[in-house]
């Protein structure tokens, strides 16, 4: 049995967060159709997200809970809205936004908390501890898509500097410029960077968490390293752009580094597996999943085989790796003139990794099936079917590059490379899922 004090906690912050992460997608949709119908609609699904989430809640203290801590993220925003005024006009603007952000955010915590009960639940089915671990991992997922997005409309340098935005406190970039239609690419680049600041949050609650939720020193480790890298990849995005750390803005003065752009797509990546296998020690069949037996002196053909599987996961999550550094290289060499050409090579390169990832994939899927585990039989399937998707993202993500000759990026083509990219963080994300299954099954 759970213990209770903690999962009233790991449900405010997991209701919270997901509730946070539902708003903001609607949000960054909402803007995209800014001036339009269906942008006024998005804005008011985004604000039902609080109460349908507070309906979780087991009474109405902690439905104003939910809408507080919910309310503390979206701080995130407030200053976009109130930004570009004259200071005064700032701090009384922000106050009042402030104050009807908590007001309104438990409220609508406290309505959805009232339902509780009242319509279908399943909160007594849900380990929160567990959950919270997939809010945020599902959070760094959409982080990386808003990155790809990013790289593929070629918009990481529309902001000259950082941490500030054109001058700007980067929390204080006005929304109005950040999507006028003057700044092409900004509104894509800077959601990206408060996106960032939102997992860097969620990343600091994440290891506050673990280590109050769990003892094993493996799963704190994983959970410190998490954090570092976090921090680390926030760092790598300025430094992407300015080249060293200065508060300059003017272009001539910077020096964007196109491979720390590298690095920085392949750590981003990596985060999200990390993420991913620190959700699955935290899930509740990880502690109900058990070894295999050894006998002194003996070796099982069971204990072999399950070293096999292992090895495979290995090469697989290797592969994995190494196919994300070729696609992160040229994606961004093919968005440098002088690069362009040269990254035929890695293109050919990662064509070939592809193949071996393919049959990694495939053997690694037919070893999962084969073992009795219902949980090992899912991912097996997983690996063969985001495989399958990702071989056919590939080949369409080269059709509509070669054969876009203009200088402009048609949005089909920037659709179609995010979804590749996507889908390819997910194929690693279930590789490194089932590499740590294996090993726990061993263990």
């Amino acid at each position: 049995m759970q213990n209770e004090p903690k999962q009233t906690v790991a449900r405010v912050l997991t209701l919270s967060l997901g509730a946070t992460t539902a708003m903001w997608v609607f949000s960054y949709i909402a803007i995209l159709f800014s001036g339009k119908t269906g942008g006024e609609i998005l804005f008011v699904l985004g604000a039902l997200c609080l109460p349908i989430a507070a309906r979780h809640g087991k009474n109405l203290k902690e439905g104003a809970w939910i809408g507080f801590v919910s309310a503390l993220l979206n701080l995130l925003l407030i200053g976009s809205i109130v930004g570009g005024k004259a200071p005064s006009e700032m701090m009384i603007a922000g106050l009042l936004w402030v104050v009807g952000l908590f007001v309104a955010s438990m409220v609508l915590g406290v309505i959805g908390a009232s339902l509780h009960g009242r319509l279908k639940d399943c909160t007594c089915n849900v380990d929160w501890h567990f959950g919270f671990l997939c809010v945020a991992t599902t959070l760094v997922f959409l982080m990386l898509v808003t990155g790809g997005l990013v790289t593929g409309m070629e918009a990481g340098l529309a902001v000259p500097d950082w941490p500030n935005s054109y001058g700007h406190n980067m929390l204080l970039y006005p929304l109005t410029e950040m999507v006028s239609p003057e700044n092409e690419g900004v509104f894509f680049e800077h959601a990206h960077r408060l996106t960032g600041m939102l997992i860097g949050l969620t990343s600091l609650m994440m290891v506050v968490c673990v280590w109050k939720w769990r003892s094993s020193k493996c799963t704190r480790t994983l959970a410190i390293l998490i954090f570092i890298f976090v921090c680390v990849q926030g760092l790598l995005g300025g430094l992407r752009v300015t080249g060293t750390l200065t508060l300059a803005q003017d272009r001539e003065m910077l020096a964007p580094n196109l491979w720390i752009g590298v690095v920085h797509g392949v750590v981003g990546q990596l985060i999200f597996a990390g993420f991913v296998m620190l959700s699955a020690m935290m899930s509740p069949k990880w502690k109900s999943a058990v070894p295999t037996v050894k006998v002194m002196g003996e070796k099982s053909p069971n204990t072999v085989s399950q070293k096999g599987d292992v090895k495979w996961a290995t090469m697989l999550c290797c592969a994995m790796v190494l196919q994300l550094i070729l696609g992160a290289a040229y994606r961004h060499m093919l968005g440098d003139e002088a690069l362009a050409p040269k990254a035929t090579h890695i293109l050919y390169t990662h064509i070939v990794v592809a193949m071996l990832v393919f049959v990694l994939a495939i053997v690694t899927g037919i070893r999962c099936m084969g073992r009795d585990n219902a949980l090992l039989k899912k991912l097996g399937i997983s690996l063969h079917a985001l495989v399958l998707v990702q071989l056919l993202l590939g080949g369409g993500a080269l059709v509509v590059i070669l054969i876009n000759k203009g200088e402009t990026i048609p949005l089909y083509e920037v659709i179609v490379t995010t979804l590749h990219q996507a889908n390819g963080a997910l194929l690693l994300g279930a590789s490194f899922a089932t590499f740590v299954w294996f090993r726990r099954m061993m263990s």
